[in-house]
């Protein structure tokens, strides 16, 4: 029995991040009224294509983009959607990927990207709706001898 109230939904393609470098990660922030949430979208830049991820309810999707994000307004709406360089930010451009993985937390889906080097970034919800933030962990594995 699960443990929520619904099943997860993956929508889109799967990409094949598995030993590819990480180009770009870029968060879209989303605010109105005063309300952030960040990042709210992820686009992932892996062999030049995009990648866009988001949540929307019990849906995750992953889609190709043509095209850099872009930030954007409207002023009159009090509606922003303002970029974050997350990989200069948390200094991962260039690190390999090993691949991704998905679930639930907090009752919506979470994505991570998981890195060869051991990092793993997840995006996740602290609402359970939209991604409202994200974690980042560093796995060491200890080997038995």
């Amino acid at each position: 029995m699960s443990t929520y109230d619904y099943d997860l939904i993956f929508q889109g393609e799967k990409p094949k991040f598995g030993g590819q470098v990480l180009e770009q990660l870029i968060g879209q922030n989303y605010q109105t009224h005063d309300e952030p949430y960040s990042p709210h979208q992820v686009f992932v830049l892996v062999n030049d294509q995009w990648w866009r991820l988001f949540v929307d309810g019990p849906m995750l999707y992953l889609q190709r983009w043509e095209k850099a994000p872009e930030a954007w307004a409207v002023p009159e709406d009090q509606m922003f959607w303002s970029l974050r360089d997350l990989g200069r930010e948390l200094n991962v451009r260039g690190e390999v990927l090993s691949g991704w993985s998905y679930g639930q937390r907090n009752r919506a889906p979470s994505f991570s990207l998981n890195f060869e080097s051991g990092l793993q970034i997840t995006f996740f919800s602290t609402d359970g709706e939209h991604w409202s933030t994200f974690d980042v962990t560093r796995w060491m594995v200890s080997r038995l001898t």
